[in-house]
C-alpha cells in the first residue's frame, strides 16, 4: 500500500526578509523614477509640516512622534521615496531618540498645493517602512512578549497600506507571535 502525503510538513508561517534583502514578491527594486529623497521637500520643511499638522496625518495620528521630530533634530532621516502612479511620496523615518539605532515611526509626505503635506504616520517597535510593488507601503514592526530582551523580538507584524481615493488605507496585516501565525 502506497501512501502520499503532500501540501504537508512544517508550517513555514510569515517570511519577514531582513532589510538588506528584501523579498522579490513584496518589495518593488528602487528605481530612479521617484528621485531623489529630499526633493520636493527638505528634512526642515518635513519636519515643519509633520509638527504643525501635530502628528495627525490625513490617515493616522501620532502626537508623540510629532513631539519627538520637535525635540530631537537628528532624529529624522529620508528614506526611499516612492510613486503611486505619477505621485511622489516623500518618505522619512523617526528615530527612537534615547536609542538613535531604532525607528520608531515612519511618515509619508506629499506635495499638496506646493506645500508638504503628512499623509500616514505609523509608529511601532523597531519599526520597518518600506515601498511596496504598485505604490503600496509596508510597514514591518517587531513584537515583543512578556521577558524579551530589546534584541530579541518573539515576532512581527506586517501591514500593507494602499493608496484608494487619495487616503492610505490599511490592508491586511499579519503577525506572527512565538511561532504562531
Amino acid at each position: 500500500m502506497t501512501f502520499t502525503v503532500t501540501a504537508c510538513g512544517p508550517d513555514r508561517g510569515l517570511k519577514v526578509s531582513p532589510e538588506g534583502n528584501p523579498s522579490p514578491s513584496l518589495f518593488a527594486p528602487n528605481t530612479a523614477a521617484a528621485g531623489e529623497p529630499n526633493e520636493p521637500f527638505s528634512l526642515d520643511e518635513v519636519r515643519k509640516a509633520i509638527e504643525s499638522a501635530s502628528g495627525i496625518a490625513v490617515t493616522g495620528s501620532a502626537t508623540e512622534t510629532a513631539k519627538v521630530v520637535a525635540d530631537c533634530k537628528d532624529c529624522l532621516k529620508f528614506s526611499s521615496p516612492f510613486l503611486s502612479g505619477k505621485q511622489k511620496f516623500q518618505l522619512v523615518t523617526v528615530a527612537n531618540p534615547k536609542q538613535r539605532d531604532e525607528t520608531i515611526a515612519g511618515a509619508v509626505i506629499s506635495e499638496h498645493n506646493g506645500e508638504p503635506r503628512l499623509e500616514l504616520i505609523a509608529t511601532g517597535n523597531q519599526l520597518k517602512v518600506s515601498p511596496g510593488r504598485n505604490g503600496t507601503l509596508v510597514v514591518q514592526e517587531a513584537m515583543f512578549a512578556d521577558g524579551d530582551d530589546a534584541c530579541c523580538p518573539s515576532g512581527w507584524s506586517v501591514q500593507v497600506y494602499r493608496l484608494h481615493d487619495g487616503r492610505f488605507e490599511p490592508g491586511q496585516r499579519f503577525t506572527r507571535l512565538n511561532g504562531e501565525t
